[in-house]
């Protein structure tokens, strides 16, 4: 039951999902064509950007008025986790990069740092699938990040970013290039398949033994819950490295060092 949804009570859906796959309408996968394509994470990937959008819209009452928004809220809202999330990503950049570069890709890093750990709590949610277990929404979101590092770099340094993949021995110049140019180019790969294994293993812990609870006692909340609460530790950390990785590699990149 790991795999299942709510979607899948549509016979119509389920069955194209779990049987022949989308592919006549999205074409056969590059790495694997013989594959059957699904569209599960697509379709919880716009419940969650709905989600985000309508948090965002509640959020946004509370700064409406100055006064109001200076005046700290003392229980759990909407505005205050966004808050709580905002300046631990804004501490972690400052740190990493200083503050006058933490501000200026804040809004990249924050928004990926909700987006994931989003998108990871939805697997904790009886129906639902977390769109962050499929690699295609891991790759989509590393790719943004390769490409604005990469371009940070470039306009940060100019051709003196490109001395960083040489190395500081002229010698060794070629090789070094190469063996960076391998290094970079697996860096997405590294943080899609780093995101997408974790939450998939999570995913089906929790498939597993619900289906066990279901099968003895008839109650398939009753074992999962102590796997709930590794679920939840599970998704918070993959959104912190995801966004931890991302601010290093932007870091590197934007640092002036003399080779």
């Amino acid at each position: 039951m790991a795999d299942y949804t709510f979607l899948d009570l549509i016979p119509a859906f389920a069955e194209q999902e779990h049987g022949e796959g989308w592919n006549h309408i999205f074409g056969d996968p590059v790495l694997n064509p013989s594959a059957a394509v699904g569209i599960t994470h697509v379709v919880f990937t716009g419940v969650l950007v709905l989600l985000i959008t309508v948090l965002a819209l509640v959020a946004s009452r509370r700064y409406r008025k100055r006064d109001e928004a200076l005046i700290p809220v003392g229980k759990f809202s909407v505005a205050g986790f966004f808050e709580v999330l905002f300046e631990a990503v804004m501490g972690m950049m400052s740190d990493l990069m200083g503050e006058k570069a933490a501000k200026k890709f804040f809004p990249l890093i924050a928004s990926l740092a909700v987006f994931i750990y989003l998108g990871n709590l939805m697997g904790l949610v009886v129906g639902f699938a977390p769109p962050t277990s499929n690699l295609n929404t891991g790759l989509a979101c590393a790719i943004v990040v390769f490409l604005v590092y990469n371009v940070s770099g470039f306009m940060e340094q100019g051709f003196g970013y490109i001395k960083h993949f040489m190395g500081p021995i002229l010698l060794l110049a070629p090789l070094i290039f190469i063996i960076e140019l391998v290094g970079h180019a697996f860096r997405p790969v590294s943080l899609a398949v780093r995101l997408t294994g974790n939450m998939t293993g999570d995913h089906m812990v929790l498939g597993v033994f619900g289906d066990l609870a279901a099968g003895i006692f008839g109650i398939p909340l009753l074992i999962p819950v102590p796997f709930l609460f590794l679920g939840l530790l599970v998704c918070t950390i993959q959104a912190l490295v995801f966004s931890l990785l991302s601010s290093i590699y932007i870091a590197l990149a934007i640092e002036h060092e003399d080779h």
